[in-house]
């Protein structure tokens, strides 16, 4: 037996990581770490003004109450007719917020290195205590922009007649339209009227599911003999693949091309039985046709969004051996 070595064997893995297409990723899109992988803006740069805060959750903010600004790198006491405030984090212990003090513009901005067609998702909460929003005083945005800074979209943007405030909310947004380049994830909020608070958690990239690749499906045996009009059992092998997987393959149906209890001598019914998963009972019965029987067996794979395809295999009981 030929022995293969480490070298060739971290060289294989290397060209198989090589050949797989890269997930794009979100850093610290929950808060667990601060804001590491994001960058802060504050303009223009009066100390808190306005906050760019981490709260645990079940943490509660009283008015008056000081919290670190992780822009600022120190400890703002907070006025918002808000407070106080409950967080409540949607994904893992902590949340990010932004409290305001004083006009200001606010924005968190992260370049993403988008792989295949994805789909991202965040969760949003907001209350404007002005008495109504303006795209160029008081508003809230998320936009995708290049790294020239360019807006190439804005995929969520507050607009005059909009509600003052949402609970937190899950929002999510369809970014095929970017697959395969790097853009530039901006939450963006222009606070001039009156105090308008936010609260962000769990920015993630989950890749387009579509539909489960099924590219063979195979029955042991796939021809019985002899016709003996006994139960036989059949395993089915499935080769099949999801973008979000593993899929799970099962058997969902089987049919034969003669009835059930046909006009053959010793004939009996219930011909067919599904067993689970992937394993069946046929039996070994065929009529007089020259052709003998075919029992088809439909096999679905379904991924973990629910999207589902199906296959067929079929299983002969020859008429006879020729």
């Amino acid at each position: 037996m030929k022995k293969i070595s480490f070298a060739s064997l971290l060289f294989a893995c290397f060209v198989l990581l090589s050949a797989t297409s890269a997930r794009a990723q979100i850093t610290n899109g929950s808060f667990e770490s601060d804001y590491a992988g994001w960058t802060l803006v504050e303009t223009p740069l009066n100390p808190c003004l306005g906050t760019w805060g981490i709260a645990a959750n079940g943490f509660t903010l009283n008015p008056g109450g000081s919290v670190f600004d992780f822009k600022d790198g120190l400890n703002c006491a907070q006025f918002s007719p808000g407070l106080p405030i409950t967080f409540a984090a949607t994904d893992g212990n902590k949340l990010a917020f932004q409290l305001q003090n004083g006009s200001q513009f606010h924005r968190m901005y992260q370049d993403v290195a988008l792989g295949p067609p994805a789909t991202l998702h965040w969760d949003m909460q907001y209350r404007n205590h002005f008495g109504g929003f303006d795209p160029a005083n008081q508003y809230l945005a998320v936009r995708i922009r290049d790294l020239s800074d360019t807006i190439l979209q804005t995929i969520f943007i507050t607009n005059p007649g909009d509600a003052l405030q949402i609970p937190m909310t899950h929002f999510s947004v369809d970014l095929t339209a970017y697959a395969n380049s790097t853009v530039r994830l901006s939450v963006e909020m222009q606070v001039n009227n009156f105090f308008f608070d936010a609260q962000f958690d769990n920015f993630k990239l989950a890749p387009n599911c579509a539909t489960p690749l099924i590219t063979s499906v195979n029955a042991t045996p796939n021809v019985i003999w002899p016709p003996n009009h006994k139960l036989t059992p059949v395993t089915v092998t499935v080769n099949a693949s999801a973008v979000c997987g593993p899929p799970v393959c099962k058997i969902v149906s089987i049919t034969s091309d003669e009835p059930d209890d046909g006009s053959g001598d010793g004939d009996t019914s219930g011909d067919a039985v599904i067993l689970g998963g992937l394993n069946a009972l046929v039996r070994a019965e065929r009529s007089g046709g020259f052709a003998g029987r075919t029992y088809t067996i439909t096999v679905e794979c379904k991924d973990t969004a629910g999207n589902a395809a199906t296959k067929t295999t079929t299983v002969l009981v020859p008429h006879d051996q020729r």
